[in-house]
C-alpha cells in the first residue's frame, strides 16, 4: 500500500481552504493538522477536513510527522514560518509574496537550498494552461511592449486594507502579472513607480494606496507598464490581464484564458481547470517523488519577483527609478 503524504497547514483561513479543496481528492494525501492563531478558525478547518487543530504552528511541527506544509498566513509571517518548517526538514508551499522583509526571505531561500528541501512560492499563473500556451506562442520572439492591468475594489479581507501588512495592491495582487511578465519577456531591470494616497477610498480602516502606475524596463529590450487600483467595484474586471505586443500580433494572458490577436482575428484557449490546480499538483507531485522538476516557482524565483514589486514601492516613495538588482542586494545584505 502506498504511504499517505502527511500534509499540514499554517494559517487556516480562505487560502488554506482553497488549497485543501483542490488536493483532498489526491488518493495519497492525508490532512494531519492545521494551525492558526485564531483557535476558532483552526478548529473549523480541522472539523471540515478531519485533522487536528493547533494554535501554535511550532508545537504542530514538533508533535506531528509531516511531509509537507502549506503556509497561508499574512505575508509578514511567511519567512518565519518557513524557517520553522525548514528546521524540521518539511517541504513547504508558501503563499505569495515571499515576505515583505527581503532579508528574512533571503535567509529562508538560502536555508531551503542548503538543505535541498522541496519548496514552492505560490505564483500560480506560471502553472496554468494559458501561460504555457503563451510561452509557446511567443517562443522567445522580440517583444515591444508589455501592458499589465488589474482593476479591483477594496480587498474582501480587512487586514489586506493595511499596506504595512500586505504591501499594497502591486505587492499583494499585481505580483502575479509582474511574475508572468518577467517569465515571458525576461528579467525586469528597472522600475519607476507613482502611487496616490486615498484619492477616493476614504474609509478610516483603508490605510493603503488606491492607484498605482509603474514603468518597467526589461533586460531583453521590452518596456512595460503596470497599472492597478483598489478604487473600483469587483465586477469591473473579471480577468486581470498581461498583454505582450509583438510584430503584428498580441498575446493576452489572463487568469482564465490566453488570446492571440492578429490582423485576421482572435484565437482563444481557455483554462480547463481552476487557476490554483496546477501549482497544487506540482507541489504534491514534488513531495510525492522528492523531485522538484515540476516546480516552476522555487523560492528563489519568488524572492526575485517579490524584490521587483517591493522596488516599485521604494520608487513610489522616493520618486526615483530603482534598479532591481541593486535593491535586492541592498535589502538582503
Amino acid at each position: 500500500m502506498t504511504r499517505k503524504l502527511r500534509i499540514g497547514f499554517i494559517g487556516a483561513g480562505r487560502m488554506a481552504n482553497e488549497h485543501a479543496g483542490l488536493i483532498h481528492t489526491e488518493p495519497d494525501v492525508d490532512f494531519v493538522a492545521a494551525s492558526d492563531t485564531d483557535a476558532g478558525r483552526a478548529e473549523a478547518f480541522a472539523a471540515k477536513w478531519g485533522c487536528v487543530a493547533y494554535t501554535d504552528h511550532r508545537l504542530m511541527l514538533e508533535r506531528e510527522r509531516l511531509d509537507g506544509v502549506y503556509i497561508c498566513t499574512p505575508t509578514p509571517e511567511h519567512a518565519a514560518a518557513g524557517l520553522d518548517c525548514a528546521e524540521h526538514g518539511v517541504a513547504m508551499y508558501i503563499e505569495k509574496p515571499l515576505d515583505l522583509d527581503l532579508r528574512a526571505a533571503n535567509r529562508l531561500v538560502e536555508e531551503v537550498e542548503r538543505k535541498g528541501l522541496i519548496a514552492v512560492n505560490a505564483l500560480q499563473w506560471r502553472y496554468s494552461e494559458a501561460f504555457r500556451r503563451a510561452e509557446a506562442l511567443i517562443d522567445g520572439a522580440p517583444i515591444a511592449l508589455v501592458n499589465l492591468r488589474w482593476y479591483w475594489t477594496r480587498p474582501p479581507i480587512r487586514w489586506m486594507w493595511d499596506r504595512k501588512i500586505v504591501g499594497g495592491q502591486i505587492v499583494d495582487q499585481s505580483i502575479h502579472l509582474v511574475d508572468v511578465a518577467r517569465a515571458i519577456a525576461g528579467d525586469i531591470t528597472v522600475v519607476y513607480a507613482a502611487y496616490n494616497e486615498r484619492q477616493v477610498n476614504q474609509e478610516d480602516e483603508f490605510t493603503n494606496w488606491d492607484g498605482y502606475a509603474l514603468t518597467l524596463h526589461f533586460a531583453r529590450g521590452a518596456v512595460g507598464v503596470c497599472a492597478g487600483t483598489y478604487a473600483l467595484f469587483s465586477q469591473i474586471q473579471k480577468e486581470p490581464a498581461a498583454d505582450f505586443c509583438l510584430r503584428d500580433r498580441m498575446v493576452r494572458v489572463t487568469d482564465k484564458r490566453v488570446q492571440l490577436y492578429t490582423p485576421t482575428g482572435v484565437e482563444e484557449w481557455a483554462n480547463t481547470v481552476p487557476l490554483h490546480t496546477g501549482v497544487n499538483r506540482a507541489f504534491i507531485e514534488a513531495v510525492r517523488t522528492g523531485d522538484p522538476a515540476s516546480i516552476r516557482t522555487p523560492l528563489r524565483t519568488g524572492l526575485e519577483t517579490t524584490a521587483i514589486v517591493l522596488a516599485a514601492n521604494r520608487s513610489a516613495a522616493t520618486g526615483q527609478p530603482v534598479t532591481v538588482a541593486d535593491f535586492l542586494c541592498e535589502e538582503t545584505a
